[in-house]
């Protein structure tokens, strides 16, 4: 069973990632276009951890498993552009 993101926050991510459809490889967000998904503001975190973005498979629930629980992981991400790309694992 795939582990929730611990921050109900995650969640509309998480069911976003869910919805995609299978045919689809790859994605390119803003981090505008995540917080829209979020109803919510990214961390400031997000801006300034480079380990915010990556696809290490926590040992507590996180933000990650928004994305890894669905089969996509993050490609490439530019934190001062605001842009984050997934493709699928």
């Amino acid at each position: 069973m795939a582990k929730k993101p611990e921050f109900t926050k995650y969640l509309p991510l998480d069911n976003w990632f869910r919805h995609q459809p299978a045919d689809r490889q790859e994605i390119e967000l803003t981090f505008e276009q995540v917080e829209a998904i979020l109803g919510a503001w990214l961390p400031a975190s997000a801006t300034k951890l480079s380990t915010w973005w990556t696809n290490v498979q926590p040992k507590i629930q996180s933000h990650r498993m928004a994305w890894l629980n669905h089969g996509w992981k993050v490609a490439e991400f530019d934190q001062q552009a605001r842009w984050v790309k997934f493709v699928r694992a």
